[in-house]
């Protein structure tokens, strides 16, 4: 990959390049290079998006950027010539929505994200269990549970509850979802759950109905009302489990192997996306040993609930908070602490396993739809067999006296003669994570506070409701100039395509997303939209097909596209290429696309990786783009991206592979 040529062989190395017409431009210091990249295509992610064929790098800075010319004055006896033979050489990529801390296996019980069936689940969880020296009523807790995929019925369970009850009858068990928002757990677990005046009552069909009524929307029932093991979003809180996502102790190493796979994917900078004030000092002990080999903004987390008090929740004092964090760890370099995360709502996934189907809780503006299954575990196929008629006389009865209905008696009889369950007449839009006011609130003094704000949206109600928010802070602070982001963006209502565009937000999408999938795709679209069946579930016209992921209509009306992998979601890999190949295509390997409207180009795609991101964390001055005087902070891969796209095969983006990064001029990965 590297050879080193003296400065009388450089004339020989020139003749292999491809000299291109920018003018290139180097600093006035005429010393020897430290390194020098030629022969390929560096791609500077500028403002007019260039692509020259050379540049030079002396210690932490870049001092060259442009073609073949003049760069045999940087040359020197120690200057290595890196020949890119072709290859690309990039910005450092900025994955501006990560949890680093969970891209590494901490050697917890794990599921690595299988999907396995409810017979599979058991035998693992069952042989965690004797792995480990476990007490009589001691928790075992379950990384990357894949909630989306596989979870069928088998060897005799019909639900998560009766596969986690025949692996642990004496332990409580909690399957942390692999996204962060889904949980299952068993009957020892759900018996655990206290209500909000501290009793331990447990989670039943009685007490779903009293205590815990408010968590309807996120906690999953069976035929007879009684929870069958999932646990979403806050509902998971209830159960008091141990070791929840974002905190834990780490085991000896775990940071350095988060900084090596982070240098290993050409990750440079990147937001924490939702830190715990808890894991700070990992960083700076990481930073303090000389391994931290990137730049982090730590996108506090703060625990919402332990703020309550009887006048509502203390604002005031969340902003004090952040403000202590900022001042005891910002003035360390390559950390900043400047941001602050908040959920407006949850996720968009329901079951179609469950009967009833499980809802997804997203903050949506329509009303989900109530679909109806027919699955056929044996021949693997899934059909969408109607909908619930929510508007009818009988779902109109049901909702007036639904008391009436809880019991599994009434449920069966009820089930018989029209179809479906009592339940599915309900009407729902999902809920937000907290009471608009408060998100309002926060916002509005977070953003007087000077700390930006860190959005995390997945329903179209859940984006109004941030766009309202921030409406109403421009209104109350003026523009303060500070560089707010959405993340995720699932679906966004058309009238609001405007409103995010004129407030500049900085949108970031995790392009991995939007890639049909047919099996996850029955968790959500069916729900969104009535569709005739599982022919319709890519329609071009529905409500979701249009509004899904809107990258590009977005962008186009003056939001500004960054990139997040939410890794270890789906997987623990970043995998940047395939979140760029996604943004681009927009497509699985069958061809089916998820939106054509939302496409982006190729260089759009890597600018939301580069320039962006470092706009995004407040450092475009410093990095994010190859230009003269900046940090050398880069990626060599083993191919050109742009000629991929040229060629047609923009579909092969994900395979590209890192050789080499630079971080600050130093090598943090070969």
């Amino acid at each position: 990959m590297t050879r080193r040529l003296t400065a009388g062989a450089v004339a020989l190395a020139t003749l292999f390049l491809n000299a291109c017409s920018e003018r290139p431009v180097a600093d006035a210091e005429s010393a020897p290079a430290d390194r020098i990249f030629v022969g390929g295509t560096v791609y500077t992610a500028n403002a007019e998006q260039d692509s020259v064929t050379a540049l030079a790098v002396r210690d932490e800075r870049i001092v060259y950027v442009g073609d073949a010319d003049g760069i045999q004055a940087l040359v020197g006896d120690s200057t290595e010539v890196v020949d890119l033979n072709g290859r690309m050489l990039l910005p450092g990529l900025h994955d501006m929505h990560i949890h680093p801390m969970r891209i590494v296996d901490d050697g917890n019980c794990d599921i690595a994200s299988q999907p396995l069936n409810l017979a599979e689940l058991s035998s693992l969880v069952k042989d965690c269990i004797a792995e480990r020296d476990l007490a009589e009523g001691e928790w075992l807790p379950v990384s990357q549970w894949n909630f989306a995929v596989g979870n069928r019925p088998a060897g005799g369970f019909d639900s998560l509850r009766e596969a986690l009850d025949a692996a642990a009858p004496q332990h409580p068990v909690i399957l942390w979802g692999n996204d962060g928002h889904h949980g299952a757990v068993n009957s020892a677990a759900l018996a655990r759950a206290v209500n909000d005046r501290g009793v331990i009552v447990g989670i039943s069909a009685e007490t779903l109905a009293t205590d815990f009524a408010d968590y309807r929307e996120t906690i999953g029932v069976d035929a007879s009302g009684e929870p069958n093991g999932e646990l979403h979003e806050t509902a998971r809180d209830l159960v008091q489990p141990p070791n929840g996502l974002l905190g834990g102790e780490l085991p000896p190493g775990h940071m350095e192997k988060v900084a090596k796979k982070l240098a290993a994917n050409g990750i440079t900078t990147l937001m924490d996306a939702a830190t715990p004030p808890q894991s700070l000092p990992a960083y700076k002990d990481l930073l303090d040993s000389g391994k931290m080999n990137f730049n982090l903004s730590a996108a506090i987390f703060l625990d919402v609930p332990s703020y309550h008090h009887e006048g509502g929740i203390d604002v005031v004092q969340m902003i004090s908070d952040i403000e202590l964090l900022r001042e005891e760890f910002d003035p360390l370099p390559q950390l900043t602490v400047d941001t602050a995360k908040i959920f407006v709502d949850g996720v968009m996934e329901g079951n179609p396993l469950n009967d009833p189907p499980t809802l997804p809780n997203a903050a949506v503006i329509n009303p989900y739809q109530q679909p109806r299954f027919a699955i056929d575990l044996d021949a693997g196929t899934a059909e969408i067999a109607g909908y619930v008629d929510t508007s009818s006389e009988i779902c109109q009865k049901v909702r007036d006296a639904m008391d009436h209905y809880l019991s599994p008696q009434v449920n069966a009889v009820f089930h018989r003669e029209f179809g479906f369950y009592p339940q599915q007449c309900r009407i729902s839009r999902g809920v937000l994570e907290h009471p608009a006011d408060f998100i309002h609130a926060y916002m509005r003094e977070l953003d007087k506070a000077g700390i930006k704000i860190h959005a995390h949206v997945i329903g179209d109600r859940a984006a109004r409701t941030a766009v309202e928010g921030f409406e109403a802070l421009r209104a109350a602070n003026g523009n303060s100039g500070l560089l707010h982001s959405l993340a995720h963006i699932h679906m966004v209502a058309p009238d609001d395509y405007q409103r995010i565009g004129d407030l500049g937000l900085y949108l970031v999408f995790t392009y991995a997303w939007a890639a049909p999938e047919f099996f996850y795709d029955m968790t959500v679209n069916p729900f969104i939209d009535q569709l005739a069946g599982v022919d319709e579930l890519y329609r071009a016209d529905s409500y979701y097909m249009t509004n899904v992921y809107p990258a590009a209509q977005l962008a186009s009306l003056g939001a500004v596209l960054a990139s997040g992998s939410d890794a270890p979601v789906d997987t623990r890999e970043p995998r940047p290429f395939y979140n760029i190949q996604q943004a681009v295509t927009r497509a699985n390997a069958d061809g089916v696309v998820m939106g054509t409207a939302g496409r982006v180009s190729t260089r759009a795609a890597l600018d939301a990786y580069t320039i962006n991101g470092a706009q995004l964390f407040g450092h475009a001055a410093e990095t994010g783009s190859l230009e003269v005087g900046k940090y050398a902070d880069l990626v060599m891969i083993d191919r050109d991206l742009l000629a991929l796209e040229a060629d047609g095969r923009a579909d092969t983006i994900a395979e590209a592979e890192v050789l080499l990064t630079l971080f600050r001029g130093k090598v943090a990965y070969r």
